[in-house]
């Protein structure tokens, strides 16, 4: 068994490039807030600790594993989630021994958006957010959030144009 490890360092914000203030998808027409990771100070002191990998550690008390749970709460059982619908969640995702053979678990698309799922990867591809209408609101309250099917469509056109 490895021992635990330090490293300590003093770095340029990631999260506001180091300007101290945050503009993200909720931020619009030059609004910004106080990052909150940095608190306005553009530096952050970066600590981890760690154990060099020997290999996944198992887990006795997981049968199945998802993407996301996407702020719900999740059983291997079918579920019957407000504003969704009833979902089989022993058909979604991947059992734990997939996982561990490497397999890995899709989005739900019924439970969220892309914006929701995955807000990295819908910035990351051109023009995608300027659809998303969410200036004020939750993620969830986007008036298109309802339409989930047609912004996953948007959202796999635009990532087969990217690749």
């Amino acid at each position: 068994m490895s021992e635990r490890k330090k490293i300590e360092l003093d770095i340029e914000c990631q999260a506001c490039g180091g300007t101290g203030i945050y503009a993200g998808m909720g931020e619009r027409d030059g609004a910004g807030v106080v990052c909150n990771r940095c608190d306005g100070t553009g530096e952050y002191h970066y600590t981890f600790e760690y154990k060099e990998f020997e290999g996944i550690i198992k887990r006795d008390n997981v049968t199945r594993v998802y993407k996301s749970s996407y702020g719900y709460c999740f059983a291997p059982k079918k579920i019957d989630f407000a504003r969704i619908g009833e979902i089989d969640l022993t058909q979604e995702g991947v059992s734990y021994a997939e996982f561990l053979e490497g397999k890995c678990p899709q989005h739900i698309r019924e439970m969220a958006c892309p914006m929701l799922a995955d807000q990295s990867a819908c910035h990351s591809m051109s023009g995608f957010t300027d659809m998303c209408n969410c200036t004020g609101l939750l993620i969830t309250e986007c008036p298109q959030y309802k339409d989930k099917a047609t912004c996953w469509e948007r959202f796999d056109k635009a990532a087969g144009e990217e690749v």
